[in-house]
C-alpha cells in the first residue's frame, strides 16, 4: 500500500493536569498516547511538531523519542521564544532539555518572549501538520486555540482526554 507521508502536532494542558501521571491511569495514558503516535506512523506520519511546553507536549516528545527507536521519523520542536523554560520547576526543566537533544530540529519562533508568542507556535504547529493528537478537555485556553484552529484547518484530530478516565 503507498503510503502518502504528512506531519502530526501535539496540544494539550500543562503539568497540573499530570498530577495522575505515574498512577494506573497515567500508564494507560501512556499506552493511549503511544498507540495514537504508532497509529499515525503506520498510516504515514513521518515527522512529529512539537511546542515543547510542560505537560502533555513534552510528554508526547518522550513518547516519539521512544518510537524513533523502532521507526524512521523526525522530532521537530518549535519552539515559541529562546529561554521558555527558564522560570519552570527544575524537573521540567530537565525533561525540556532531554528531549531537545533526540530532536532532529530546534526551531525557534522568536528570539525572546514577546506577545502572542504562544499562540504564533501553535498556529505554526498547525500549519504544519496534518494531524493534531491531543490532551483536550473542552477548557479554555491555549488548547483549546489550537484544537478549534485546527478543526478549522481540516486536520485530522486524535483527542486523548476523551478516553484517558
Amino acid at each position: 500500500m503507498d503510503k502518502t507521508s504528512f506531519s502530526c502536532c501535539f496540544s494539550g494542558h500543562r503539568d497540573a493536569s499530570f498530577s495522575w501521571t505515574g498512577s494506573y491511569e497515567g500508564h494507560v495514558f501512556q499506552i493511549m498516547l503511544a498507540k495514537a503516535i504508532d497509529d499515525a506512523i503506520h498510516q504515514g506520519c513521518n515527522r512529529f511538531y512539537n511546542g515543547m511546553a510542560r505537560g502533555f507536549d513534552i510528554i508526547a516528545a518522550e513518547a516519539v523519542i521512544l518510537a524513533k527507536n523502532h521507526y524512521d521519523v523526525e522530532l521537530v520542536a518549535a519552539i515559541p521564544f529562546r529561554g521558555q523554560e527558564v522560570k519552570w520547576a527544575k524537573d521540567w526543566k530537565v525533561r525540556h532539555d532531554e528531549v531537545l537533544q533526540y530532536c532532529d530540529q530546534a526551531i525557534y519562533l522568536n528570539e525572546g518572549y514577546v506577545t502572542g508568542c504562544y499562540h504564533q507556535r501553535n498556529r505554526y504547529l498547525v500549519d504544519n501538520s496534518s494531524r493534531l493528537i491531543c490532551f483536550y478537555s473542552g477548557k479554555a485556553g491555549g488548547t483549546r486555540h489550537t484544537h478549534d484552529y485546527a478543526e478549522e484547518k481540516g486536520l485530522n484530530i486524535i483527542n486523548l482526554w476523551k478516553n484517558h478516565k
